[in-house]
């Protein structure tokens, strides 16, 4: 295929093409097909959507299932300009019951982590519907735990981005005490550093800064519910655990933390909750008061006219900082009454296809 255009302009107006467009075009030519399938092109296209805040709130979708079925649905996050939006069905079959106990461990780059105890894992690419499917392997063989204690505590995952090795990894926790770390690198899965923290639930970690973190308690003796709650990141790069400094001592009501903006957040259960906004700094934390009382608060991410999206007592919320308004959001096309379970993604072109996982792809 002739083209009165250089190979350099064609690459600025592909790199800022829909993601479902620039998987078309690959049937365009040999030539094209190369090009949107080399490793340069699909940093190039993903950091994009990081310098270029336009480009980000173009590919920002809502990824969500709910708990009475085992579909998965996307939301345009464009779309929430309107208070009512239609949610559209992916095609995932691998997951073929309601009964599986799926949960959504968290995404990055565009791929989507997604637990299916208490055998596999699946990273997903929704934009591109790639899927791989790994089975974890029995790694409590030489454990002694009764069932009770399996159904009682069951694991804590965390899914991010290991960037001094350019590598996507998954950390387990088991039964408050062991530690494991797949490396999609290498496929294997390593003992890391001992856990010493009590948690209060099962809630998966939020990655941020090639780390993820948890609320958890130190120590093993004391009633949970009289142990401080600490910010803990599992860096990936270390292998190892770390605390980072917390707004206020006193949080007793705080059992969570977030993501909004590329900041931590530590949560609570009043009107407010606090932004970190130079990470590891404690002088950085800034209190944010919002005209909502809730009992539970998730961050998802910000729209246009940085308006923030939260989950607010399981429903969605639209939020405008500078006018302390909001808006509920209602979502319809999702079969099943349960509870909701959302995750942000943006679309990339970033493959799970690599080294000895086992490769599947979702044909319409």
């Amino acid at each position: 295929m002739q083209s009165n255009l250089s190979s350099d302009i064609i690459v600025e107006i592909l790199m800022r093409l829909p993601v479902k467009s620039i998987c078309r075009f690959k049937c365009v030519c040999k030539l094209w097909c190369l090009l949107i399938s080399d490793p340069t092109f699909i940093k190039r296209h993903l950091n994009l959507a990081i310098i270029d805040k336009d480009i980000e709130h173009q590919r920002q979708k809502l990824i969500l299932r709910s708990s009475s079925t085992p579909s998965l649905y996307h939301v345009e996050c464009d779309a929430m300009t309107s208070n009512d939006v239609m949610a559209v069905k992916l095609h995932f079959p691998l997951i073929r019951s309601s009964f599986d106990k799926v949960k959504f461990i968290g995404s990055f780059n565009g791929l989507l982590c997604i637990s299916l105890e208490p055998e596999r894992l699946f990273l997903f690419n929704p934009a591109t519907r790639e899927l791989k499917v790994k089975r974890i392997p029995n790694l409590d063989i030489d454990i002694n735990r009764s069932l009770d204690d399996r159904v009682s505590r069951p694991p804590i995952y965390g899914f991010g981005y290991d960037h001094s090795f350019d590598d996507y990894n998954v950390v387990k926790i088991m039964y408050e005490s062991i530690v494991y770390v797949y490396s999609l690198k290498t496929d294997t899965w390593r003992r890391a550093q001992r856990f010493s923290y009590r948690r209060f639930n099962s809630d998966s970690g939020v990655h941020l800064n090639g780390a993820v973190h948890w609320v958890f308690a130190r120590g093993k003796d004391s009633p949970l519910v009289s142990m401080p709650r600490l910010i803990v990141a599992f860096d990936f790069a270390e292998g190892k655990f770390r605390e980072l400094p917390r707004p206020y001592d006193d949080a007793e009501n705080v059992t969570a933390v977030g993501v909004l903006g590329g900041c931590l957040c530590w949560l609570g259960e009043q009107q407010d909750f606090w932004v970190m906004k130079e990470y590891g700094v404690k002088e950085s934390w800034t209190k944010v008061v919002i005209g909502v009382p809730f009992l539970n608060l998730r961050p998802l991410c910000f729209l246009k006219n940085d308006e923030a999206l939260l989950v607010i007592n399981e429903g969605l919320i639209v939020y405008n900082p500078r006018e302390d308004t909001h808006r509920e959001i209602v979502i319809h096309g999702i079969n099943g009454r349960g509870k909701l379970e959302i995750e942000t993604y943006v679309e990339s072109l970033v493959s799970p296809n690599v080294w000895n996982w086992e490769l599947k792809e979702i044909s319409d």
